[in-house]
């Protein structure tokens, strides 16, 4: 049987900010698969609304709306993620990108 000597014990935070250029962009990231998961949600909840609403006209309607509120927020989202790409893409901000000009963000 094989000895383990060089375990690393030391509890590391789950949620630890080493840096602002991944803290942001991993930020953002999260917000927007957040913000998409609800979106979808609310989508599916409104079809399913729309689907048991038995002919009603205002229960109908209130399924619509939120159909048609979950698709605006669908469609804001993927506008934000195009304009933070373009951000990236052109400050140069992540590594696997690199645009006209570069910003160095110092790390501790």
């Amino acid at each position: 049987m094989a000895n383990l000597t060089d375990i690393d014990t030391q509890v590391q935070p789950f949620f630890a900010i080493r840096s602002l250029d991944t803290f942001l962009p991993n930020l953002i990231q999260i917000v927007l698969v957040i913000g998409a998961l609800a979106a979808l949600l609310f989508l599916f909840w409104g079809g399913v609304s729309y689907i048991t609403s038995g002919g009603d006209k205002e229960a109908t309607k209130a399924a619509r709306e939120k159909i048609t509120n979950a698709v605006i927020g669908l469609a804001i989202l993927a506008i934000v993620w195009v304009l933070w790409r373009l951000i990236v893409y052109f400050l140069g901000l992540s590594p696997g990108f690199r645009g006209p000009f570069r910003i160095q963000i110092p790390t501790p």
